[in-house]
């Protein structure tokens, strides 16, 4: 299920394969072997630009990592995800299709990867989790630097030499999914982050 060359690139960030979540896939067949069983249509007859995916089983957590103690760390593995074609503009109906009982009030569906970002790594579906607005707006700065990167021609070509089917969070993804501001600039909040991934003698 995991997706070898893309979870050799983020253990080069130091995470555990505890910490391999998925945020982008290439495809319905790369969320179906890396992500879980797409196990809903929810954005209409006759289309399949937004799913519900039931998660395929992740591996144990490690108790010693600081980062499972944070309100909201079971969405990092949540059982049943909502996934959607980076271009479908109908997202947040979708979500609250999938959950009708999650309240949404303040809160925007962010997409874990951002979706221009996506388009220039190759991947068509992205995960969508609910943050606060204040958290979403603070990886702004992160994903403008992203975007500049991966939109030139050389690194196109380079991450399609990759071969990557899905794309695992590194550590500023994993604070956005648990609604942790990033800040801008050196992004000093991400330096304390590495805390939650340190293991605790």
């Amino acid at each position: 299920m995991i997706d070898l060359v893309a979870s050799d690139r983020v253990r080069r960030y130091g995470l555990p394969e505890s910490l391999r979540v998925p945020i982008a896939a290439i495809d319905e067949l790369a969320i179906e072997r890396h992500v879980g069983v797409i196990s809903e249509t929810l954005s209409g007859a006759g289309t399949r630009r937004a799913f519900l995916v039931r998660a395929h089983p992740p591996l144990p957590a490690d108790p010693r990592l600081p980062i499972w103690e944070q309100p909201g760390a079971d969405m990092l593995h949540q059982p049943l995800q909502v996934w959607v074609h980076r271009t479908y503009g109908r997202y947040r109906r979708a979500y609250q299709r999938a959950f009708p009982d999650t309240e949404l009030d303040g809160l925007v569906l962010s997409h874990a990867m951002n979706r221009r970002l996506a388009a220039a790594k190759g991947f068509d579906f992205v995960r969508l989790t609910p943050t606060s607005r204040a958290a979403n707006s603070s990886s702004a700065f992160a994903e403008g630097w992203a975007i500049d990167r991966h939109s030139v021609d050389e690194q196109i070509e380079r991450n399609r030499k990759l071969g990557l089917s899905v794309q695992y969070a590194d550590l500023t993804d994993l604070m956005l999914i648990l609604d942790i501001r990033l800040g801008g600039g050196v992004m000093d909040a991400v330096n304390e982050g590495q805390k939650l991934i340190r293991p605790r003698a």
